[in-house]
C-alpha cells in the first residue's frame, strides 16, 4: 500500500483522512482499503465511533514503523503499577493505557477486535488484566460494573461445590 491518504468514516458519520500506511496493522482496514481503492472513497467503519477511531489512529501512528513490545504471559495474579510499567517496557504504551478508564478500555478493545489490530488487543488485554489484579470478586464486580443476576437458589447450589 502506498502512502496515499484514505478517508475513514466512523459509525457516527465523521470522516477522518489518514495516511494509508497506518492501516496496514489492521487486517480489516487493509482489506477494506482494497475494496474502496479510490482517493475519494470513504471506508465505512460501522462498528467504530469517532472517539475510538481517534484513539486507534493515535496507536497506529505511534507504531507505524515498529511493532509493540511483546507482553509476557501468563500474567501474575497480583501486580502493582511499577511491575505493570516494567512488563510493558514502553513509556508511551504505559501513558496511553493510563489515560483510559475501564469502560473506555472495553469499548476500545471491542473496536480493536472489530478492526483486527492484534497488538492493540494485546495491550488492552494487559490493561484489563492489570485492573483485575489485586481485586476480590466483589471489587471486580464493582469496578467493572457487573451485576449479580444469580438467584438465591442458584447461589446456594453454587456454594455446594466450592472451587478450592
Amino acid at each position: 500500500m502506498d502512502s496515499a491518504k484514505k478517508k475513514l468514516k466512523s459509525s457516527d458519520g465523521v470522516v477522518i483522512e489518514v495516511d494509508a500506511k497506518l492501516l496496514d496493522k489492521s487486517k480489516l482496514l487493509k482489506g477494506l482499503v482494497e475494496d474502496f481503492p479510490g482517493p475519494d472513497d470513504e471506508v465505512p467503519l460501522n462498528e467504530v465511533d469517532e472517539k475510538n477511531l481517534k484513539i486507534i489512529l493515535e496507536y497506529l501512528e505511534h507504531y507505524k514503523d515498529s511493532e509493540p513490545k511483546e507482553i509476557p504471559k501468563p500474567y501474575p495474579e497480583e501486580v502493582d503499577e511499577a511491575f505493570f510499567k516494567s512488563i510493558l517496557n514502553d513509556d508511551w504504551a504505559f501513558n496511553f493505557l493510563k489515560n483510559l478508564n475501564i469502560e473506555g478500555s472495553i469499548n476500545l478493545i471491542n473496536a480493536a477486535n472489530y478492526l483486527q489490530i492484534d497488538g492493540l488487543i494485546n495491550l488492552l488485554a494487559a490493561k484489563l488484566a492489570y485492573e483485575l489484579s489485586n481485586c476480590s470478586v466483589e471489587e471486580a464486580k464493582k469496578k467493572f460494573q457487573i451485576e449479580d443476576d444469580m438467584t438465591e437458589e442458584e447461589k446456594a447450589e453454587y456454594d455446594k461445590y466450592p472451587l478450592d
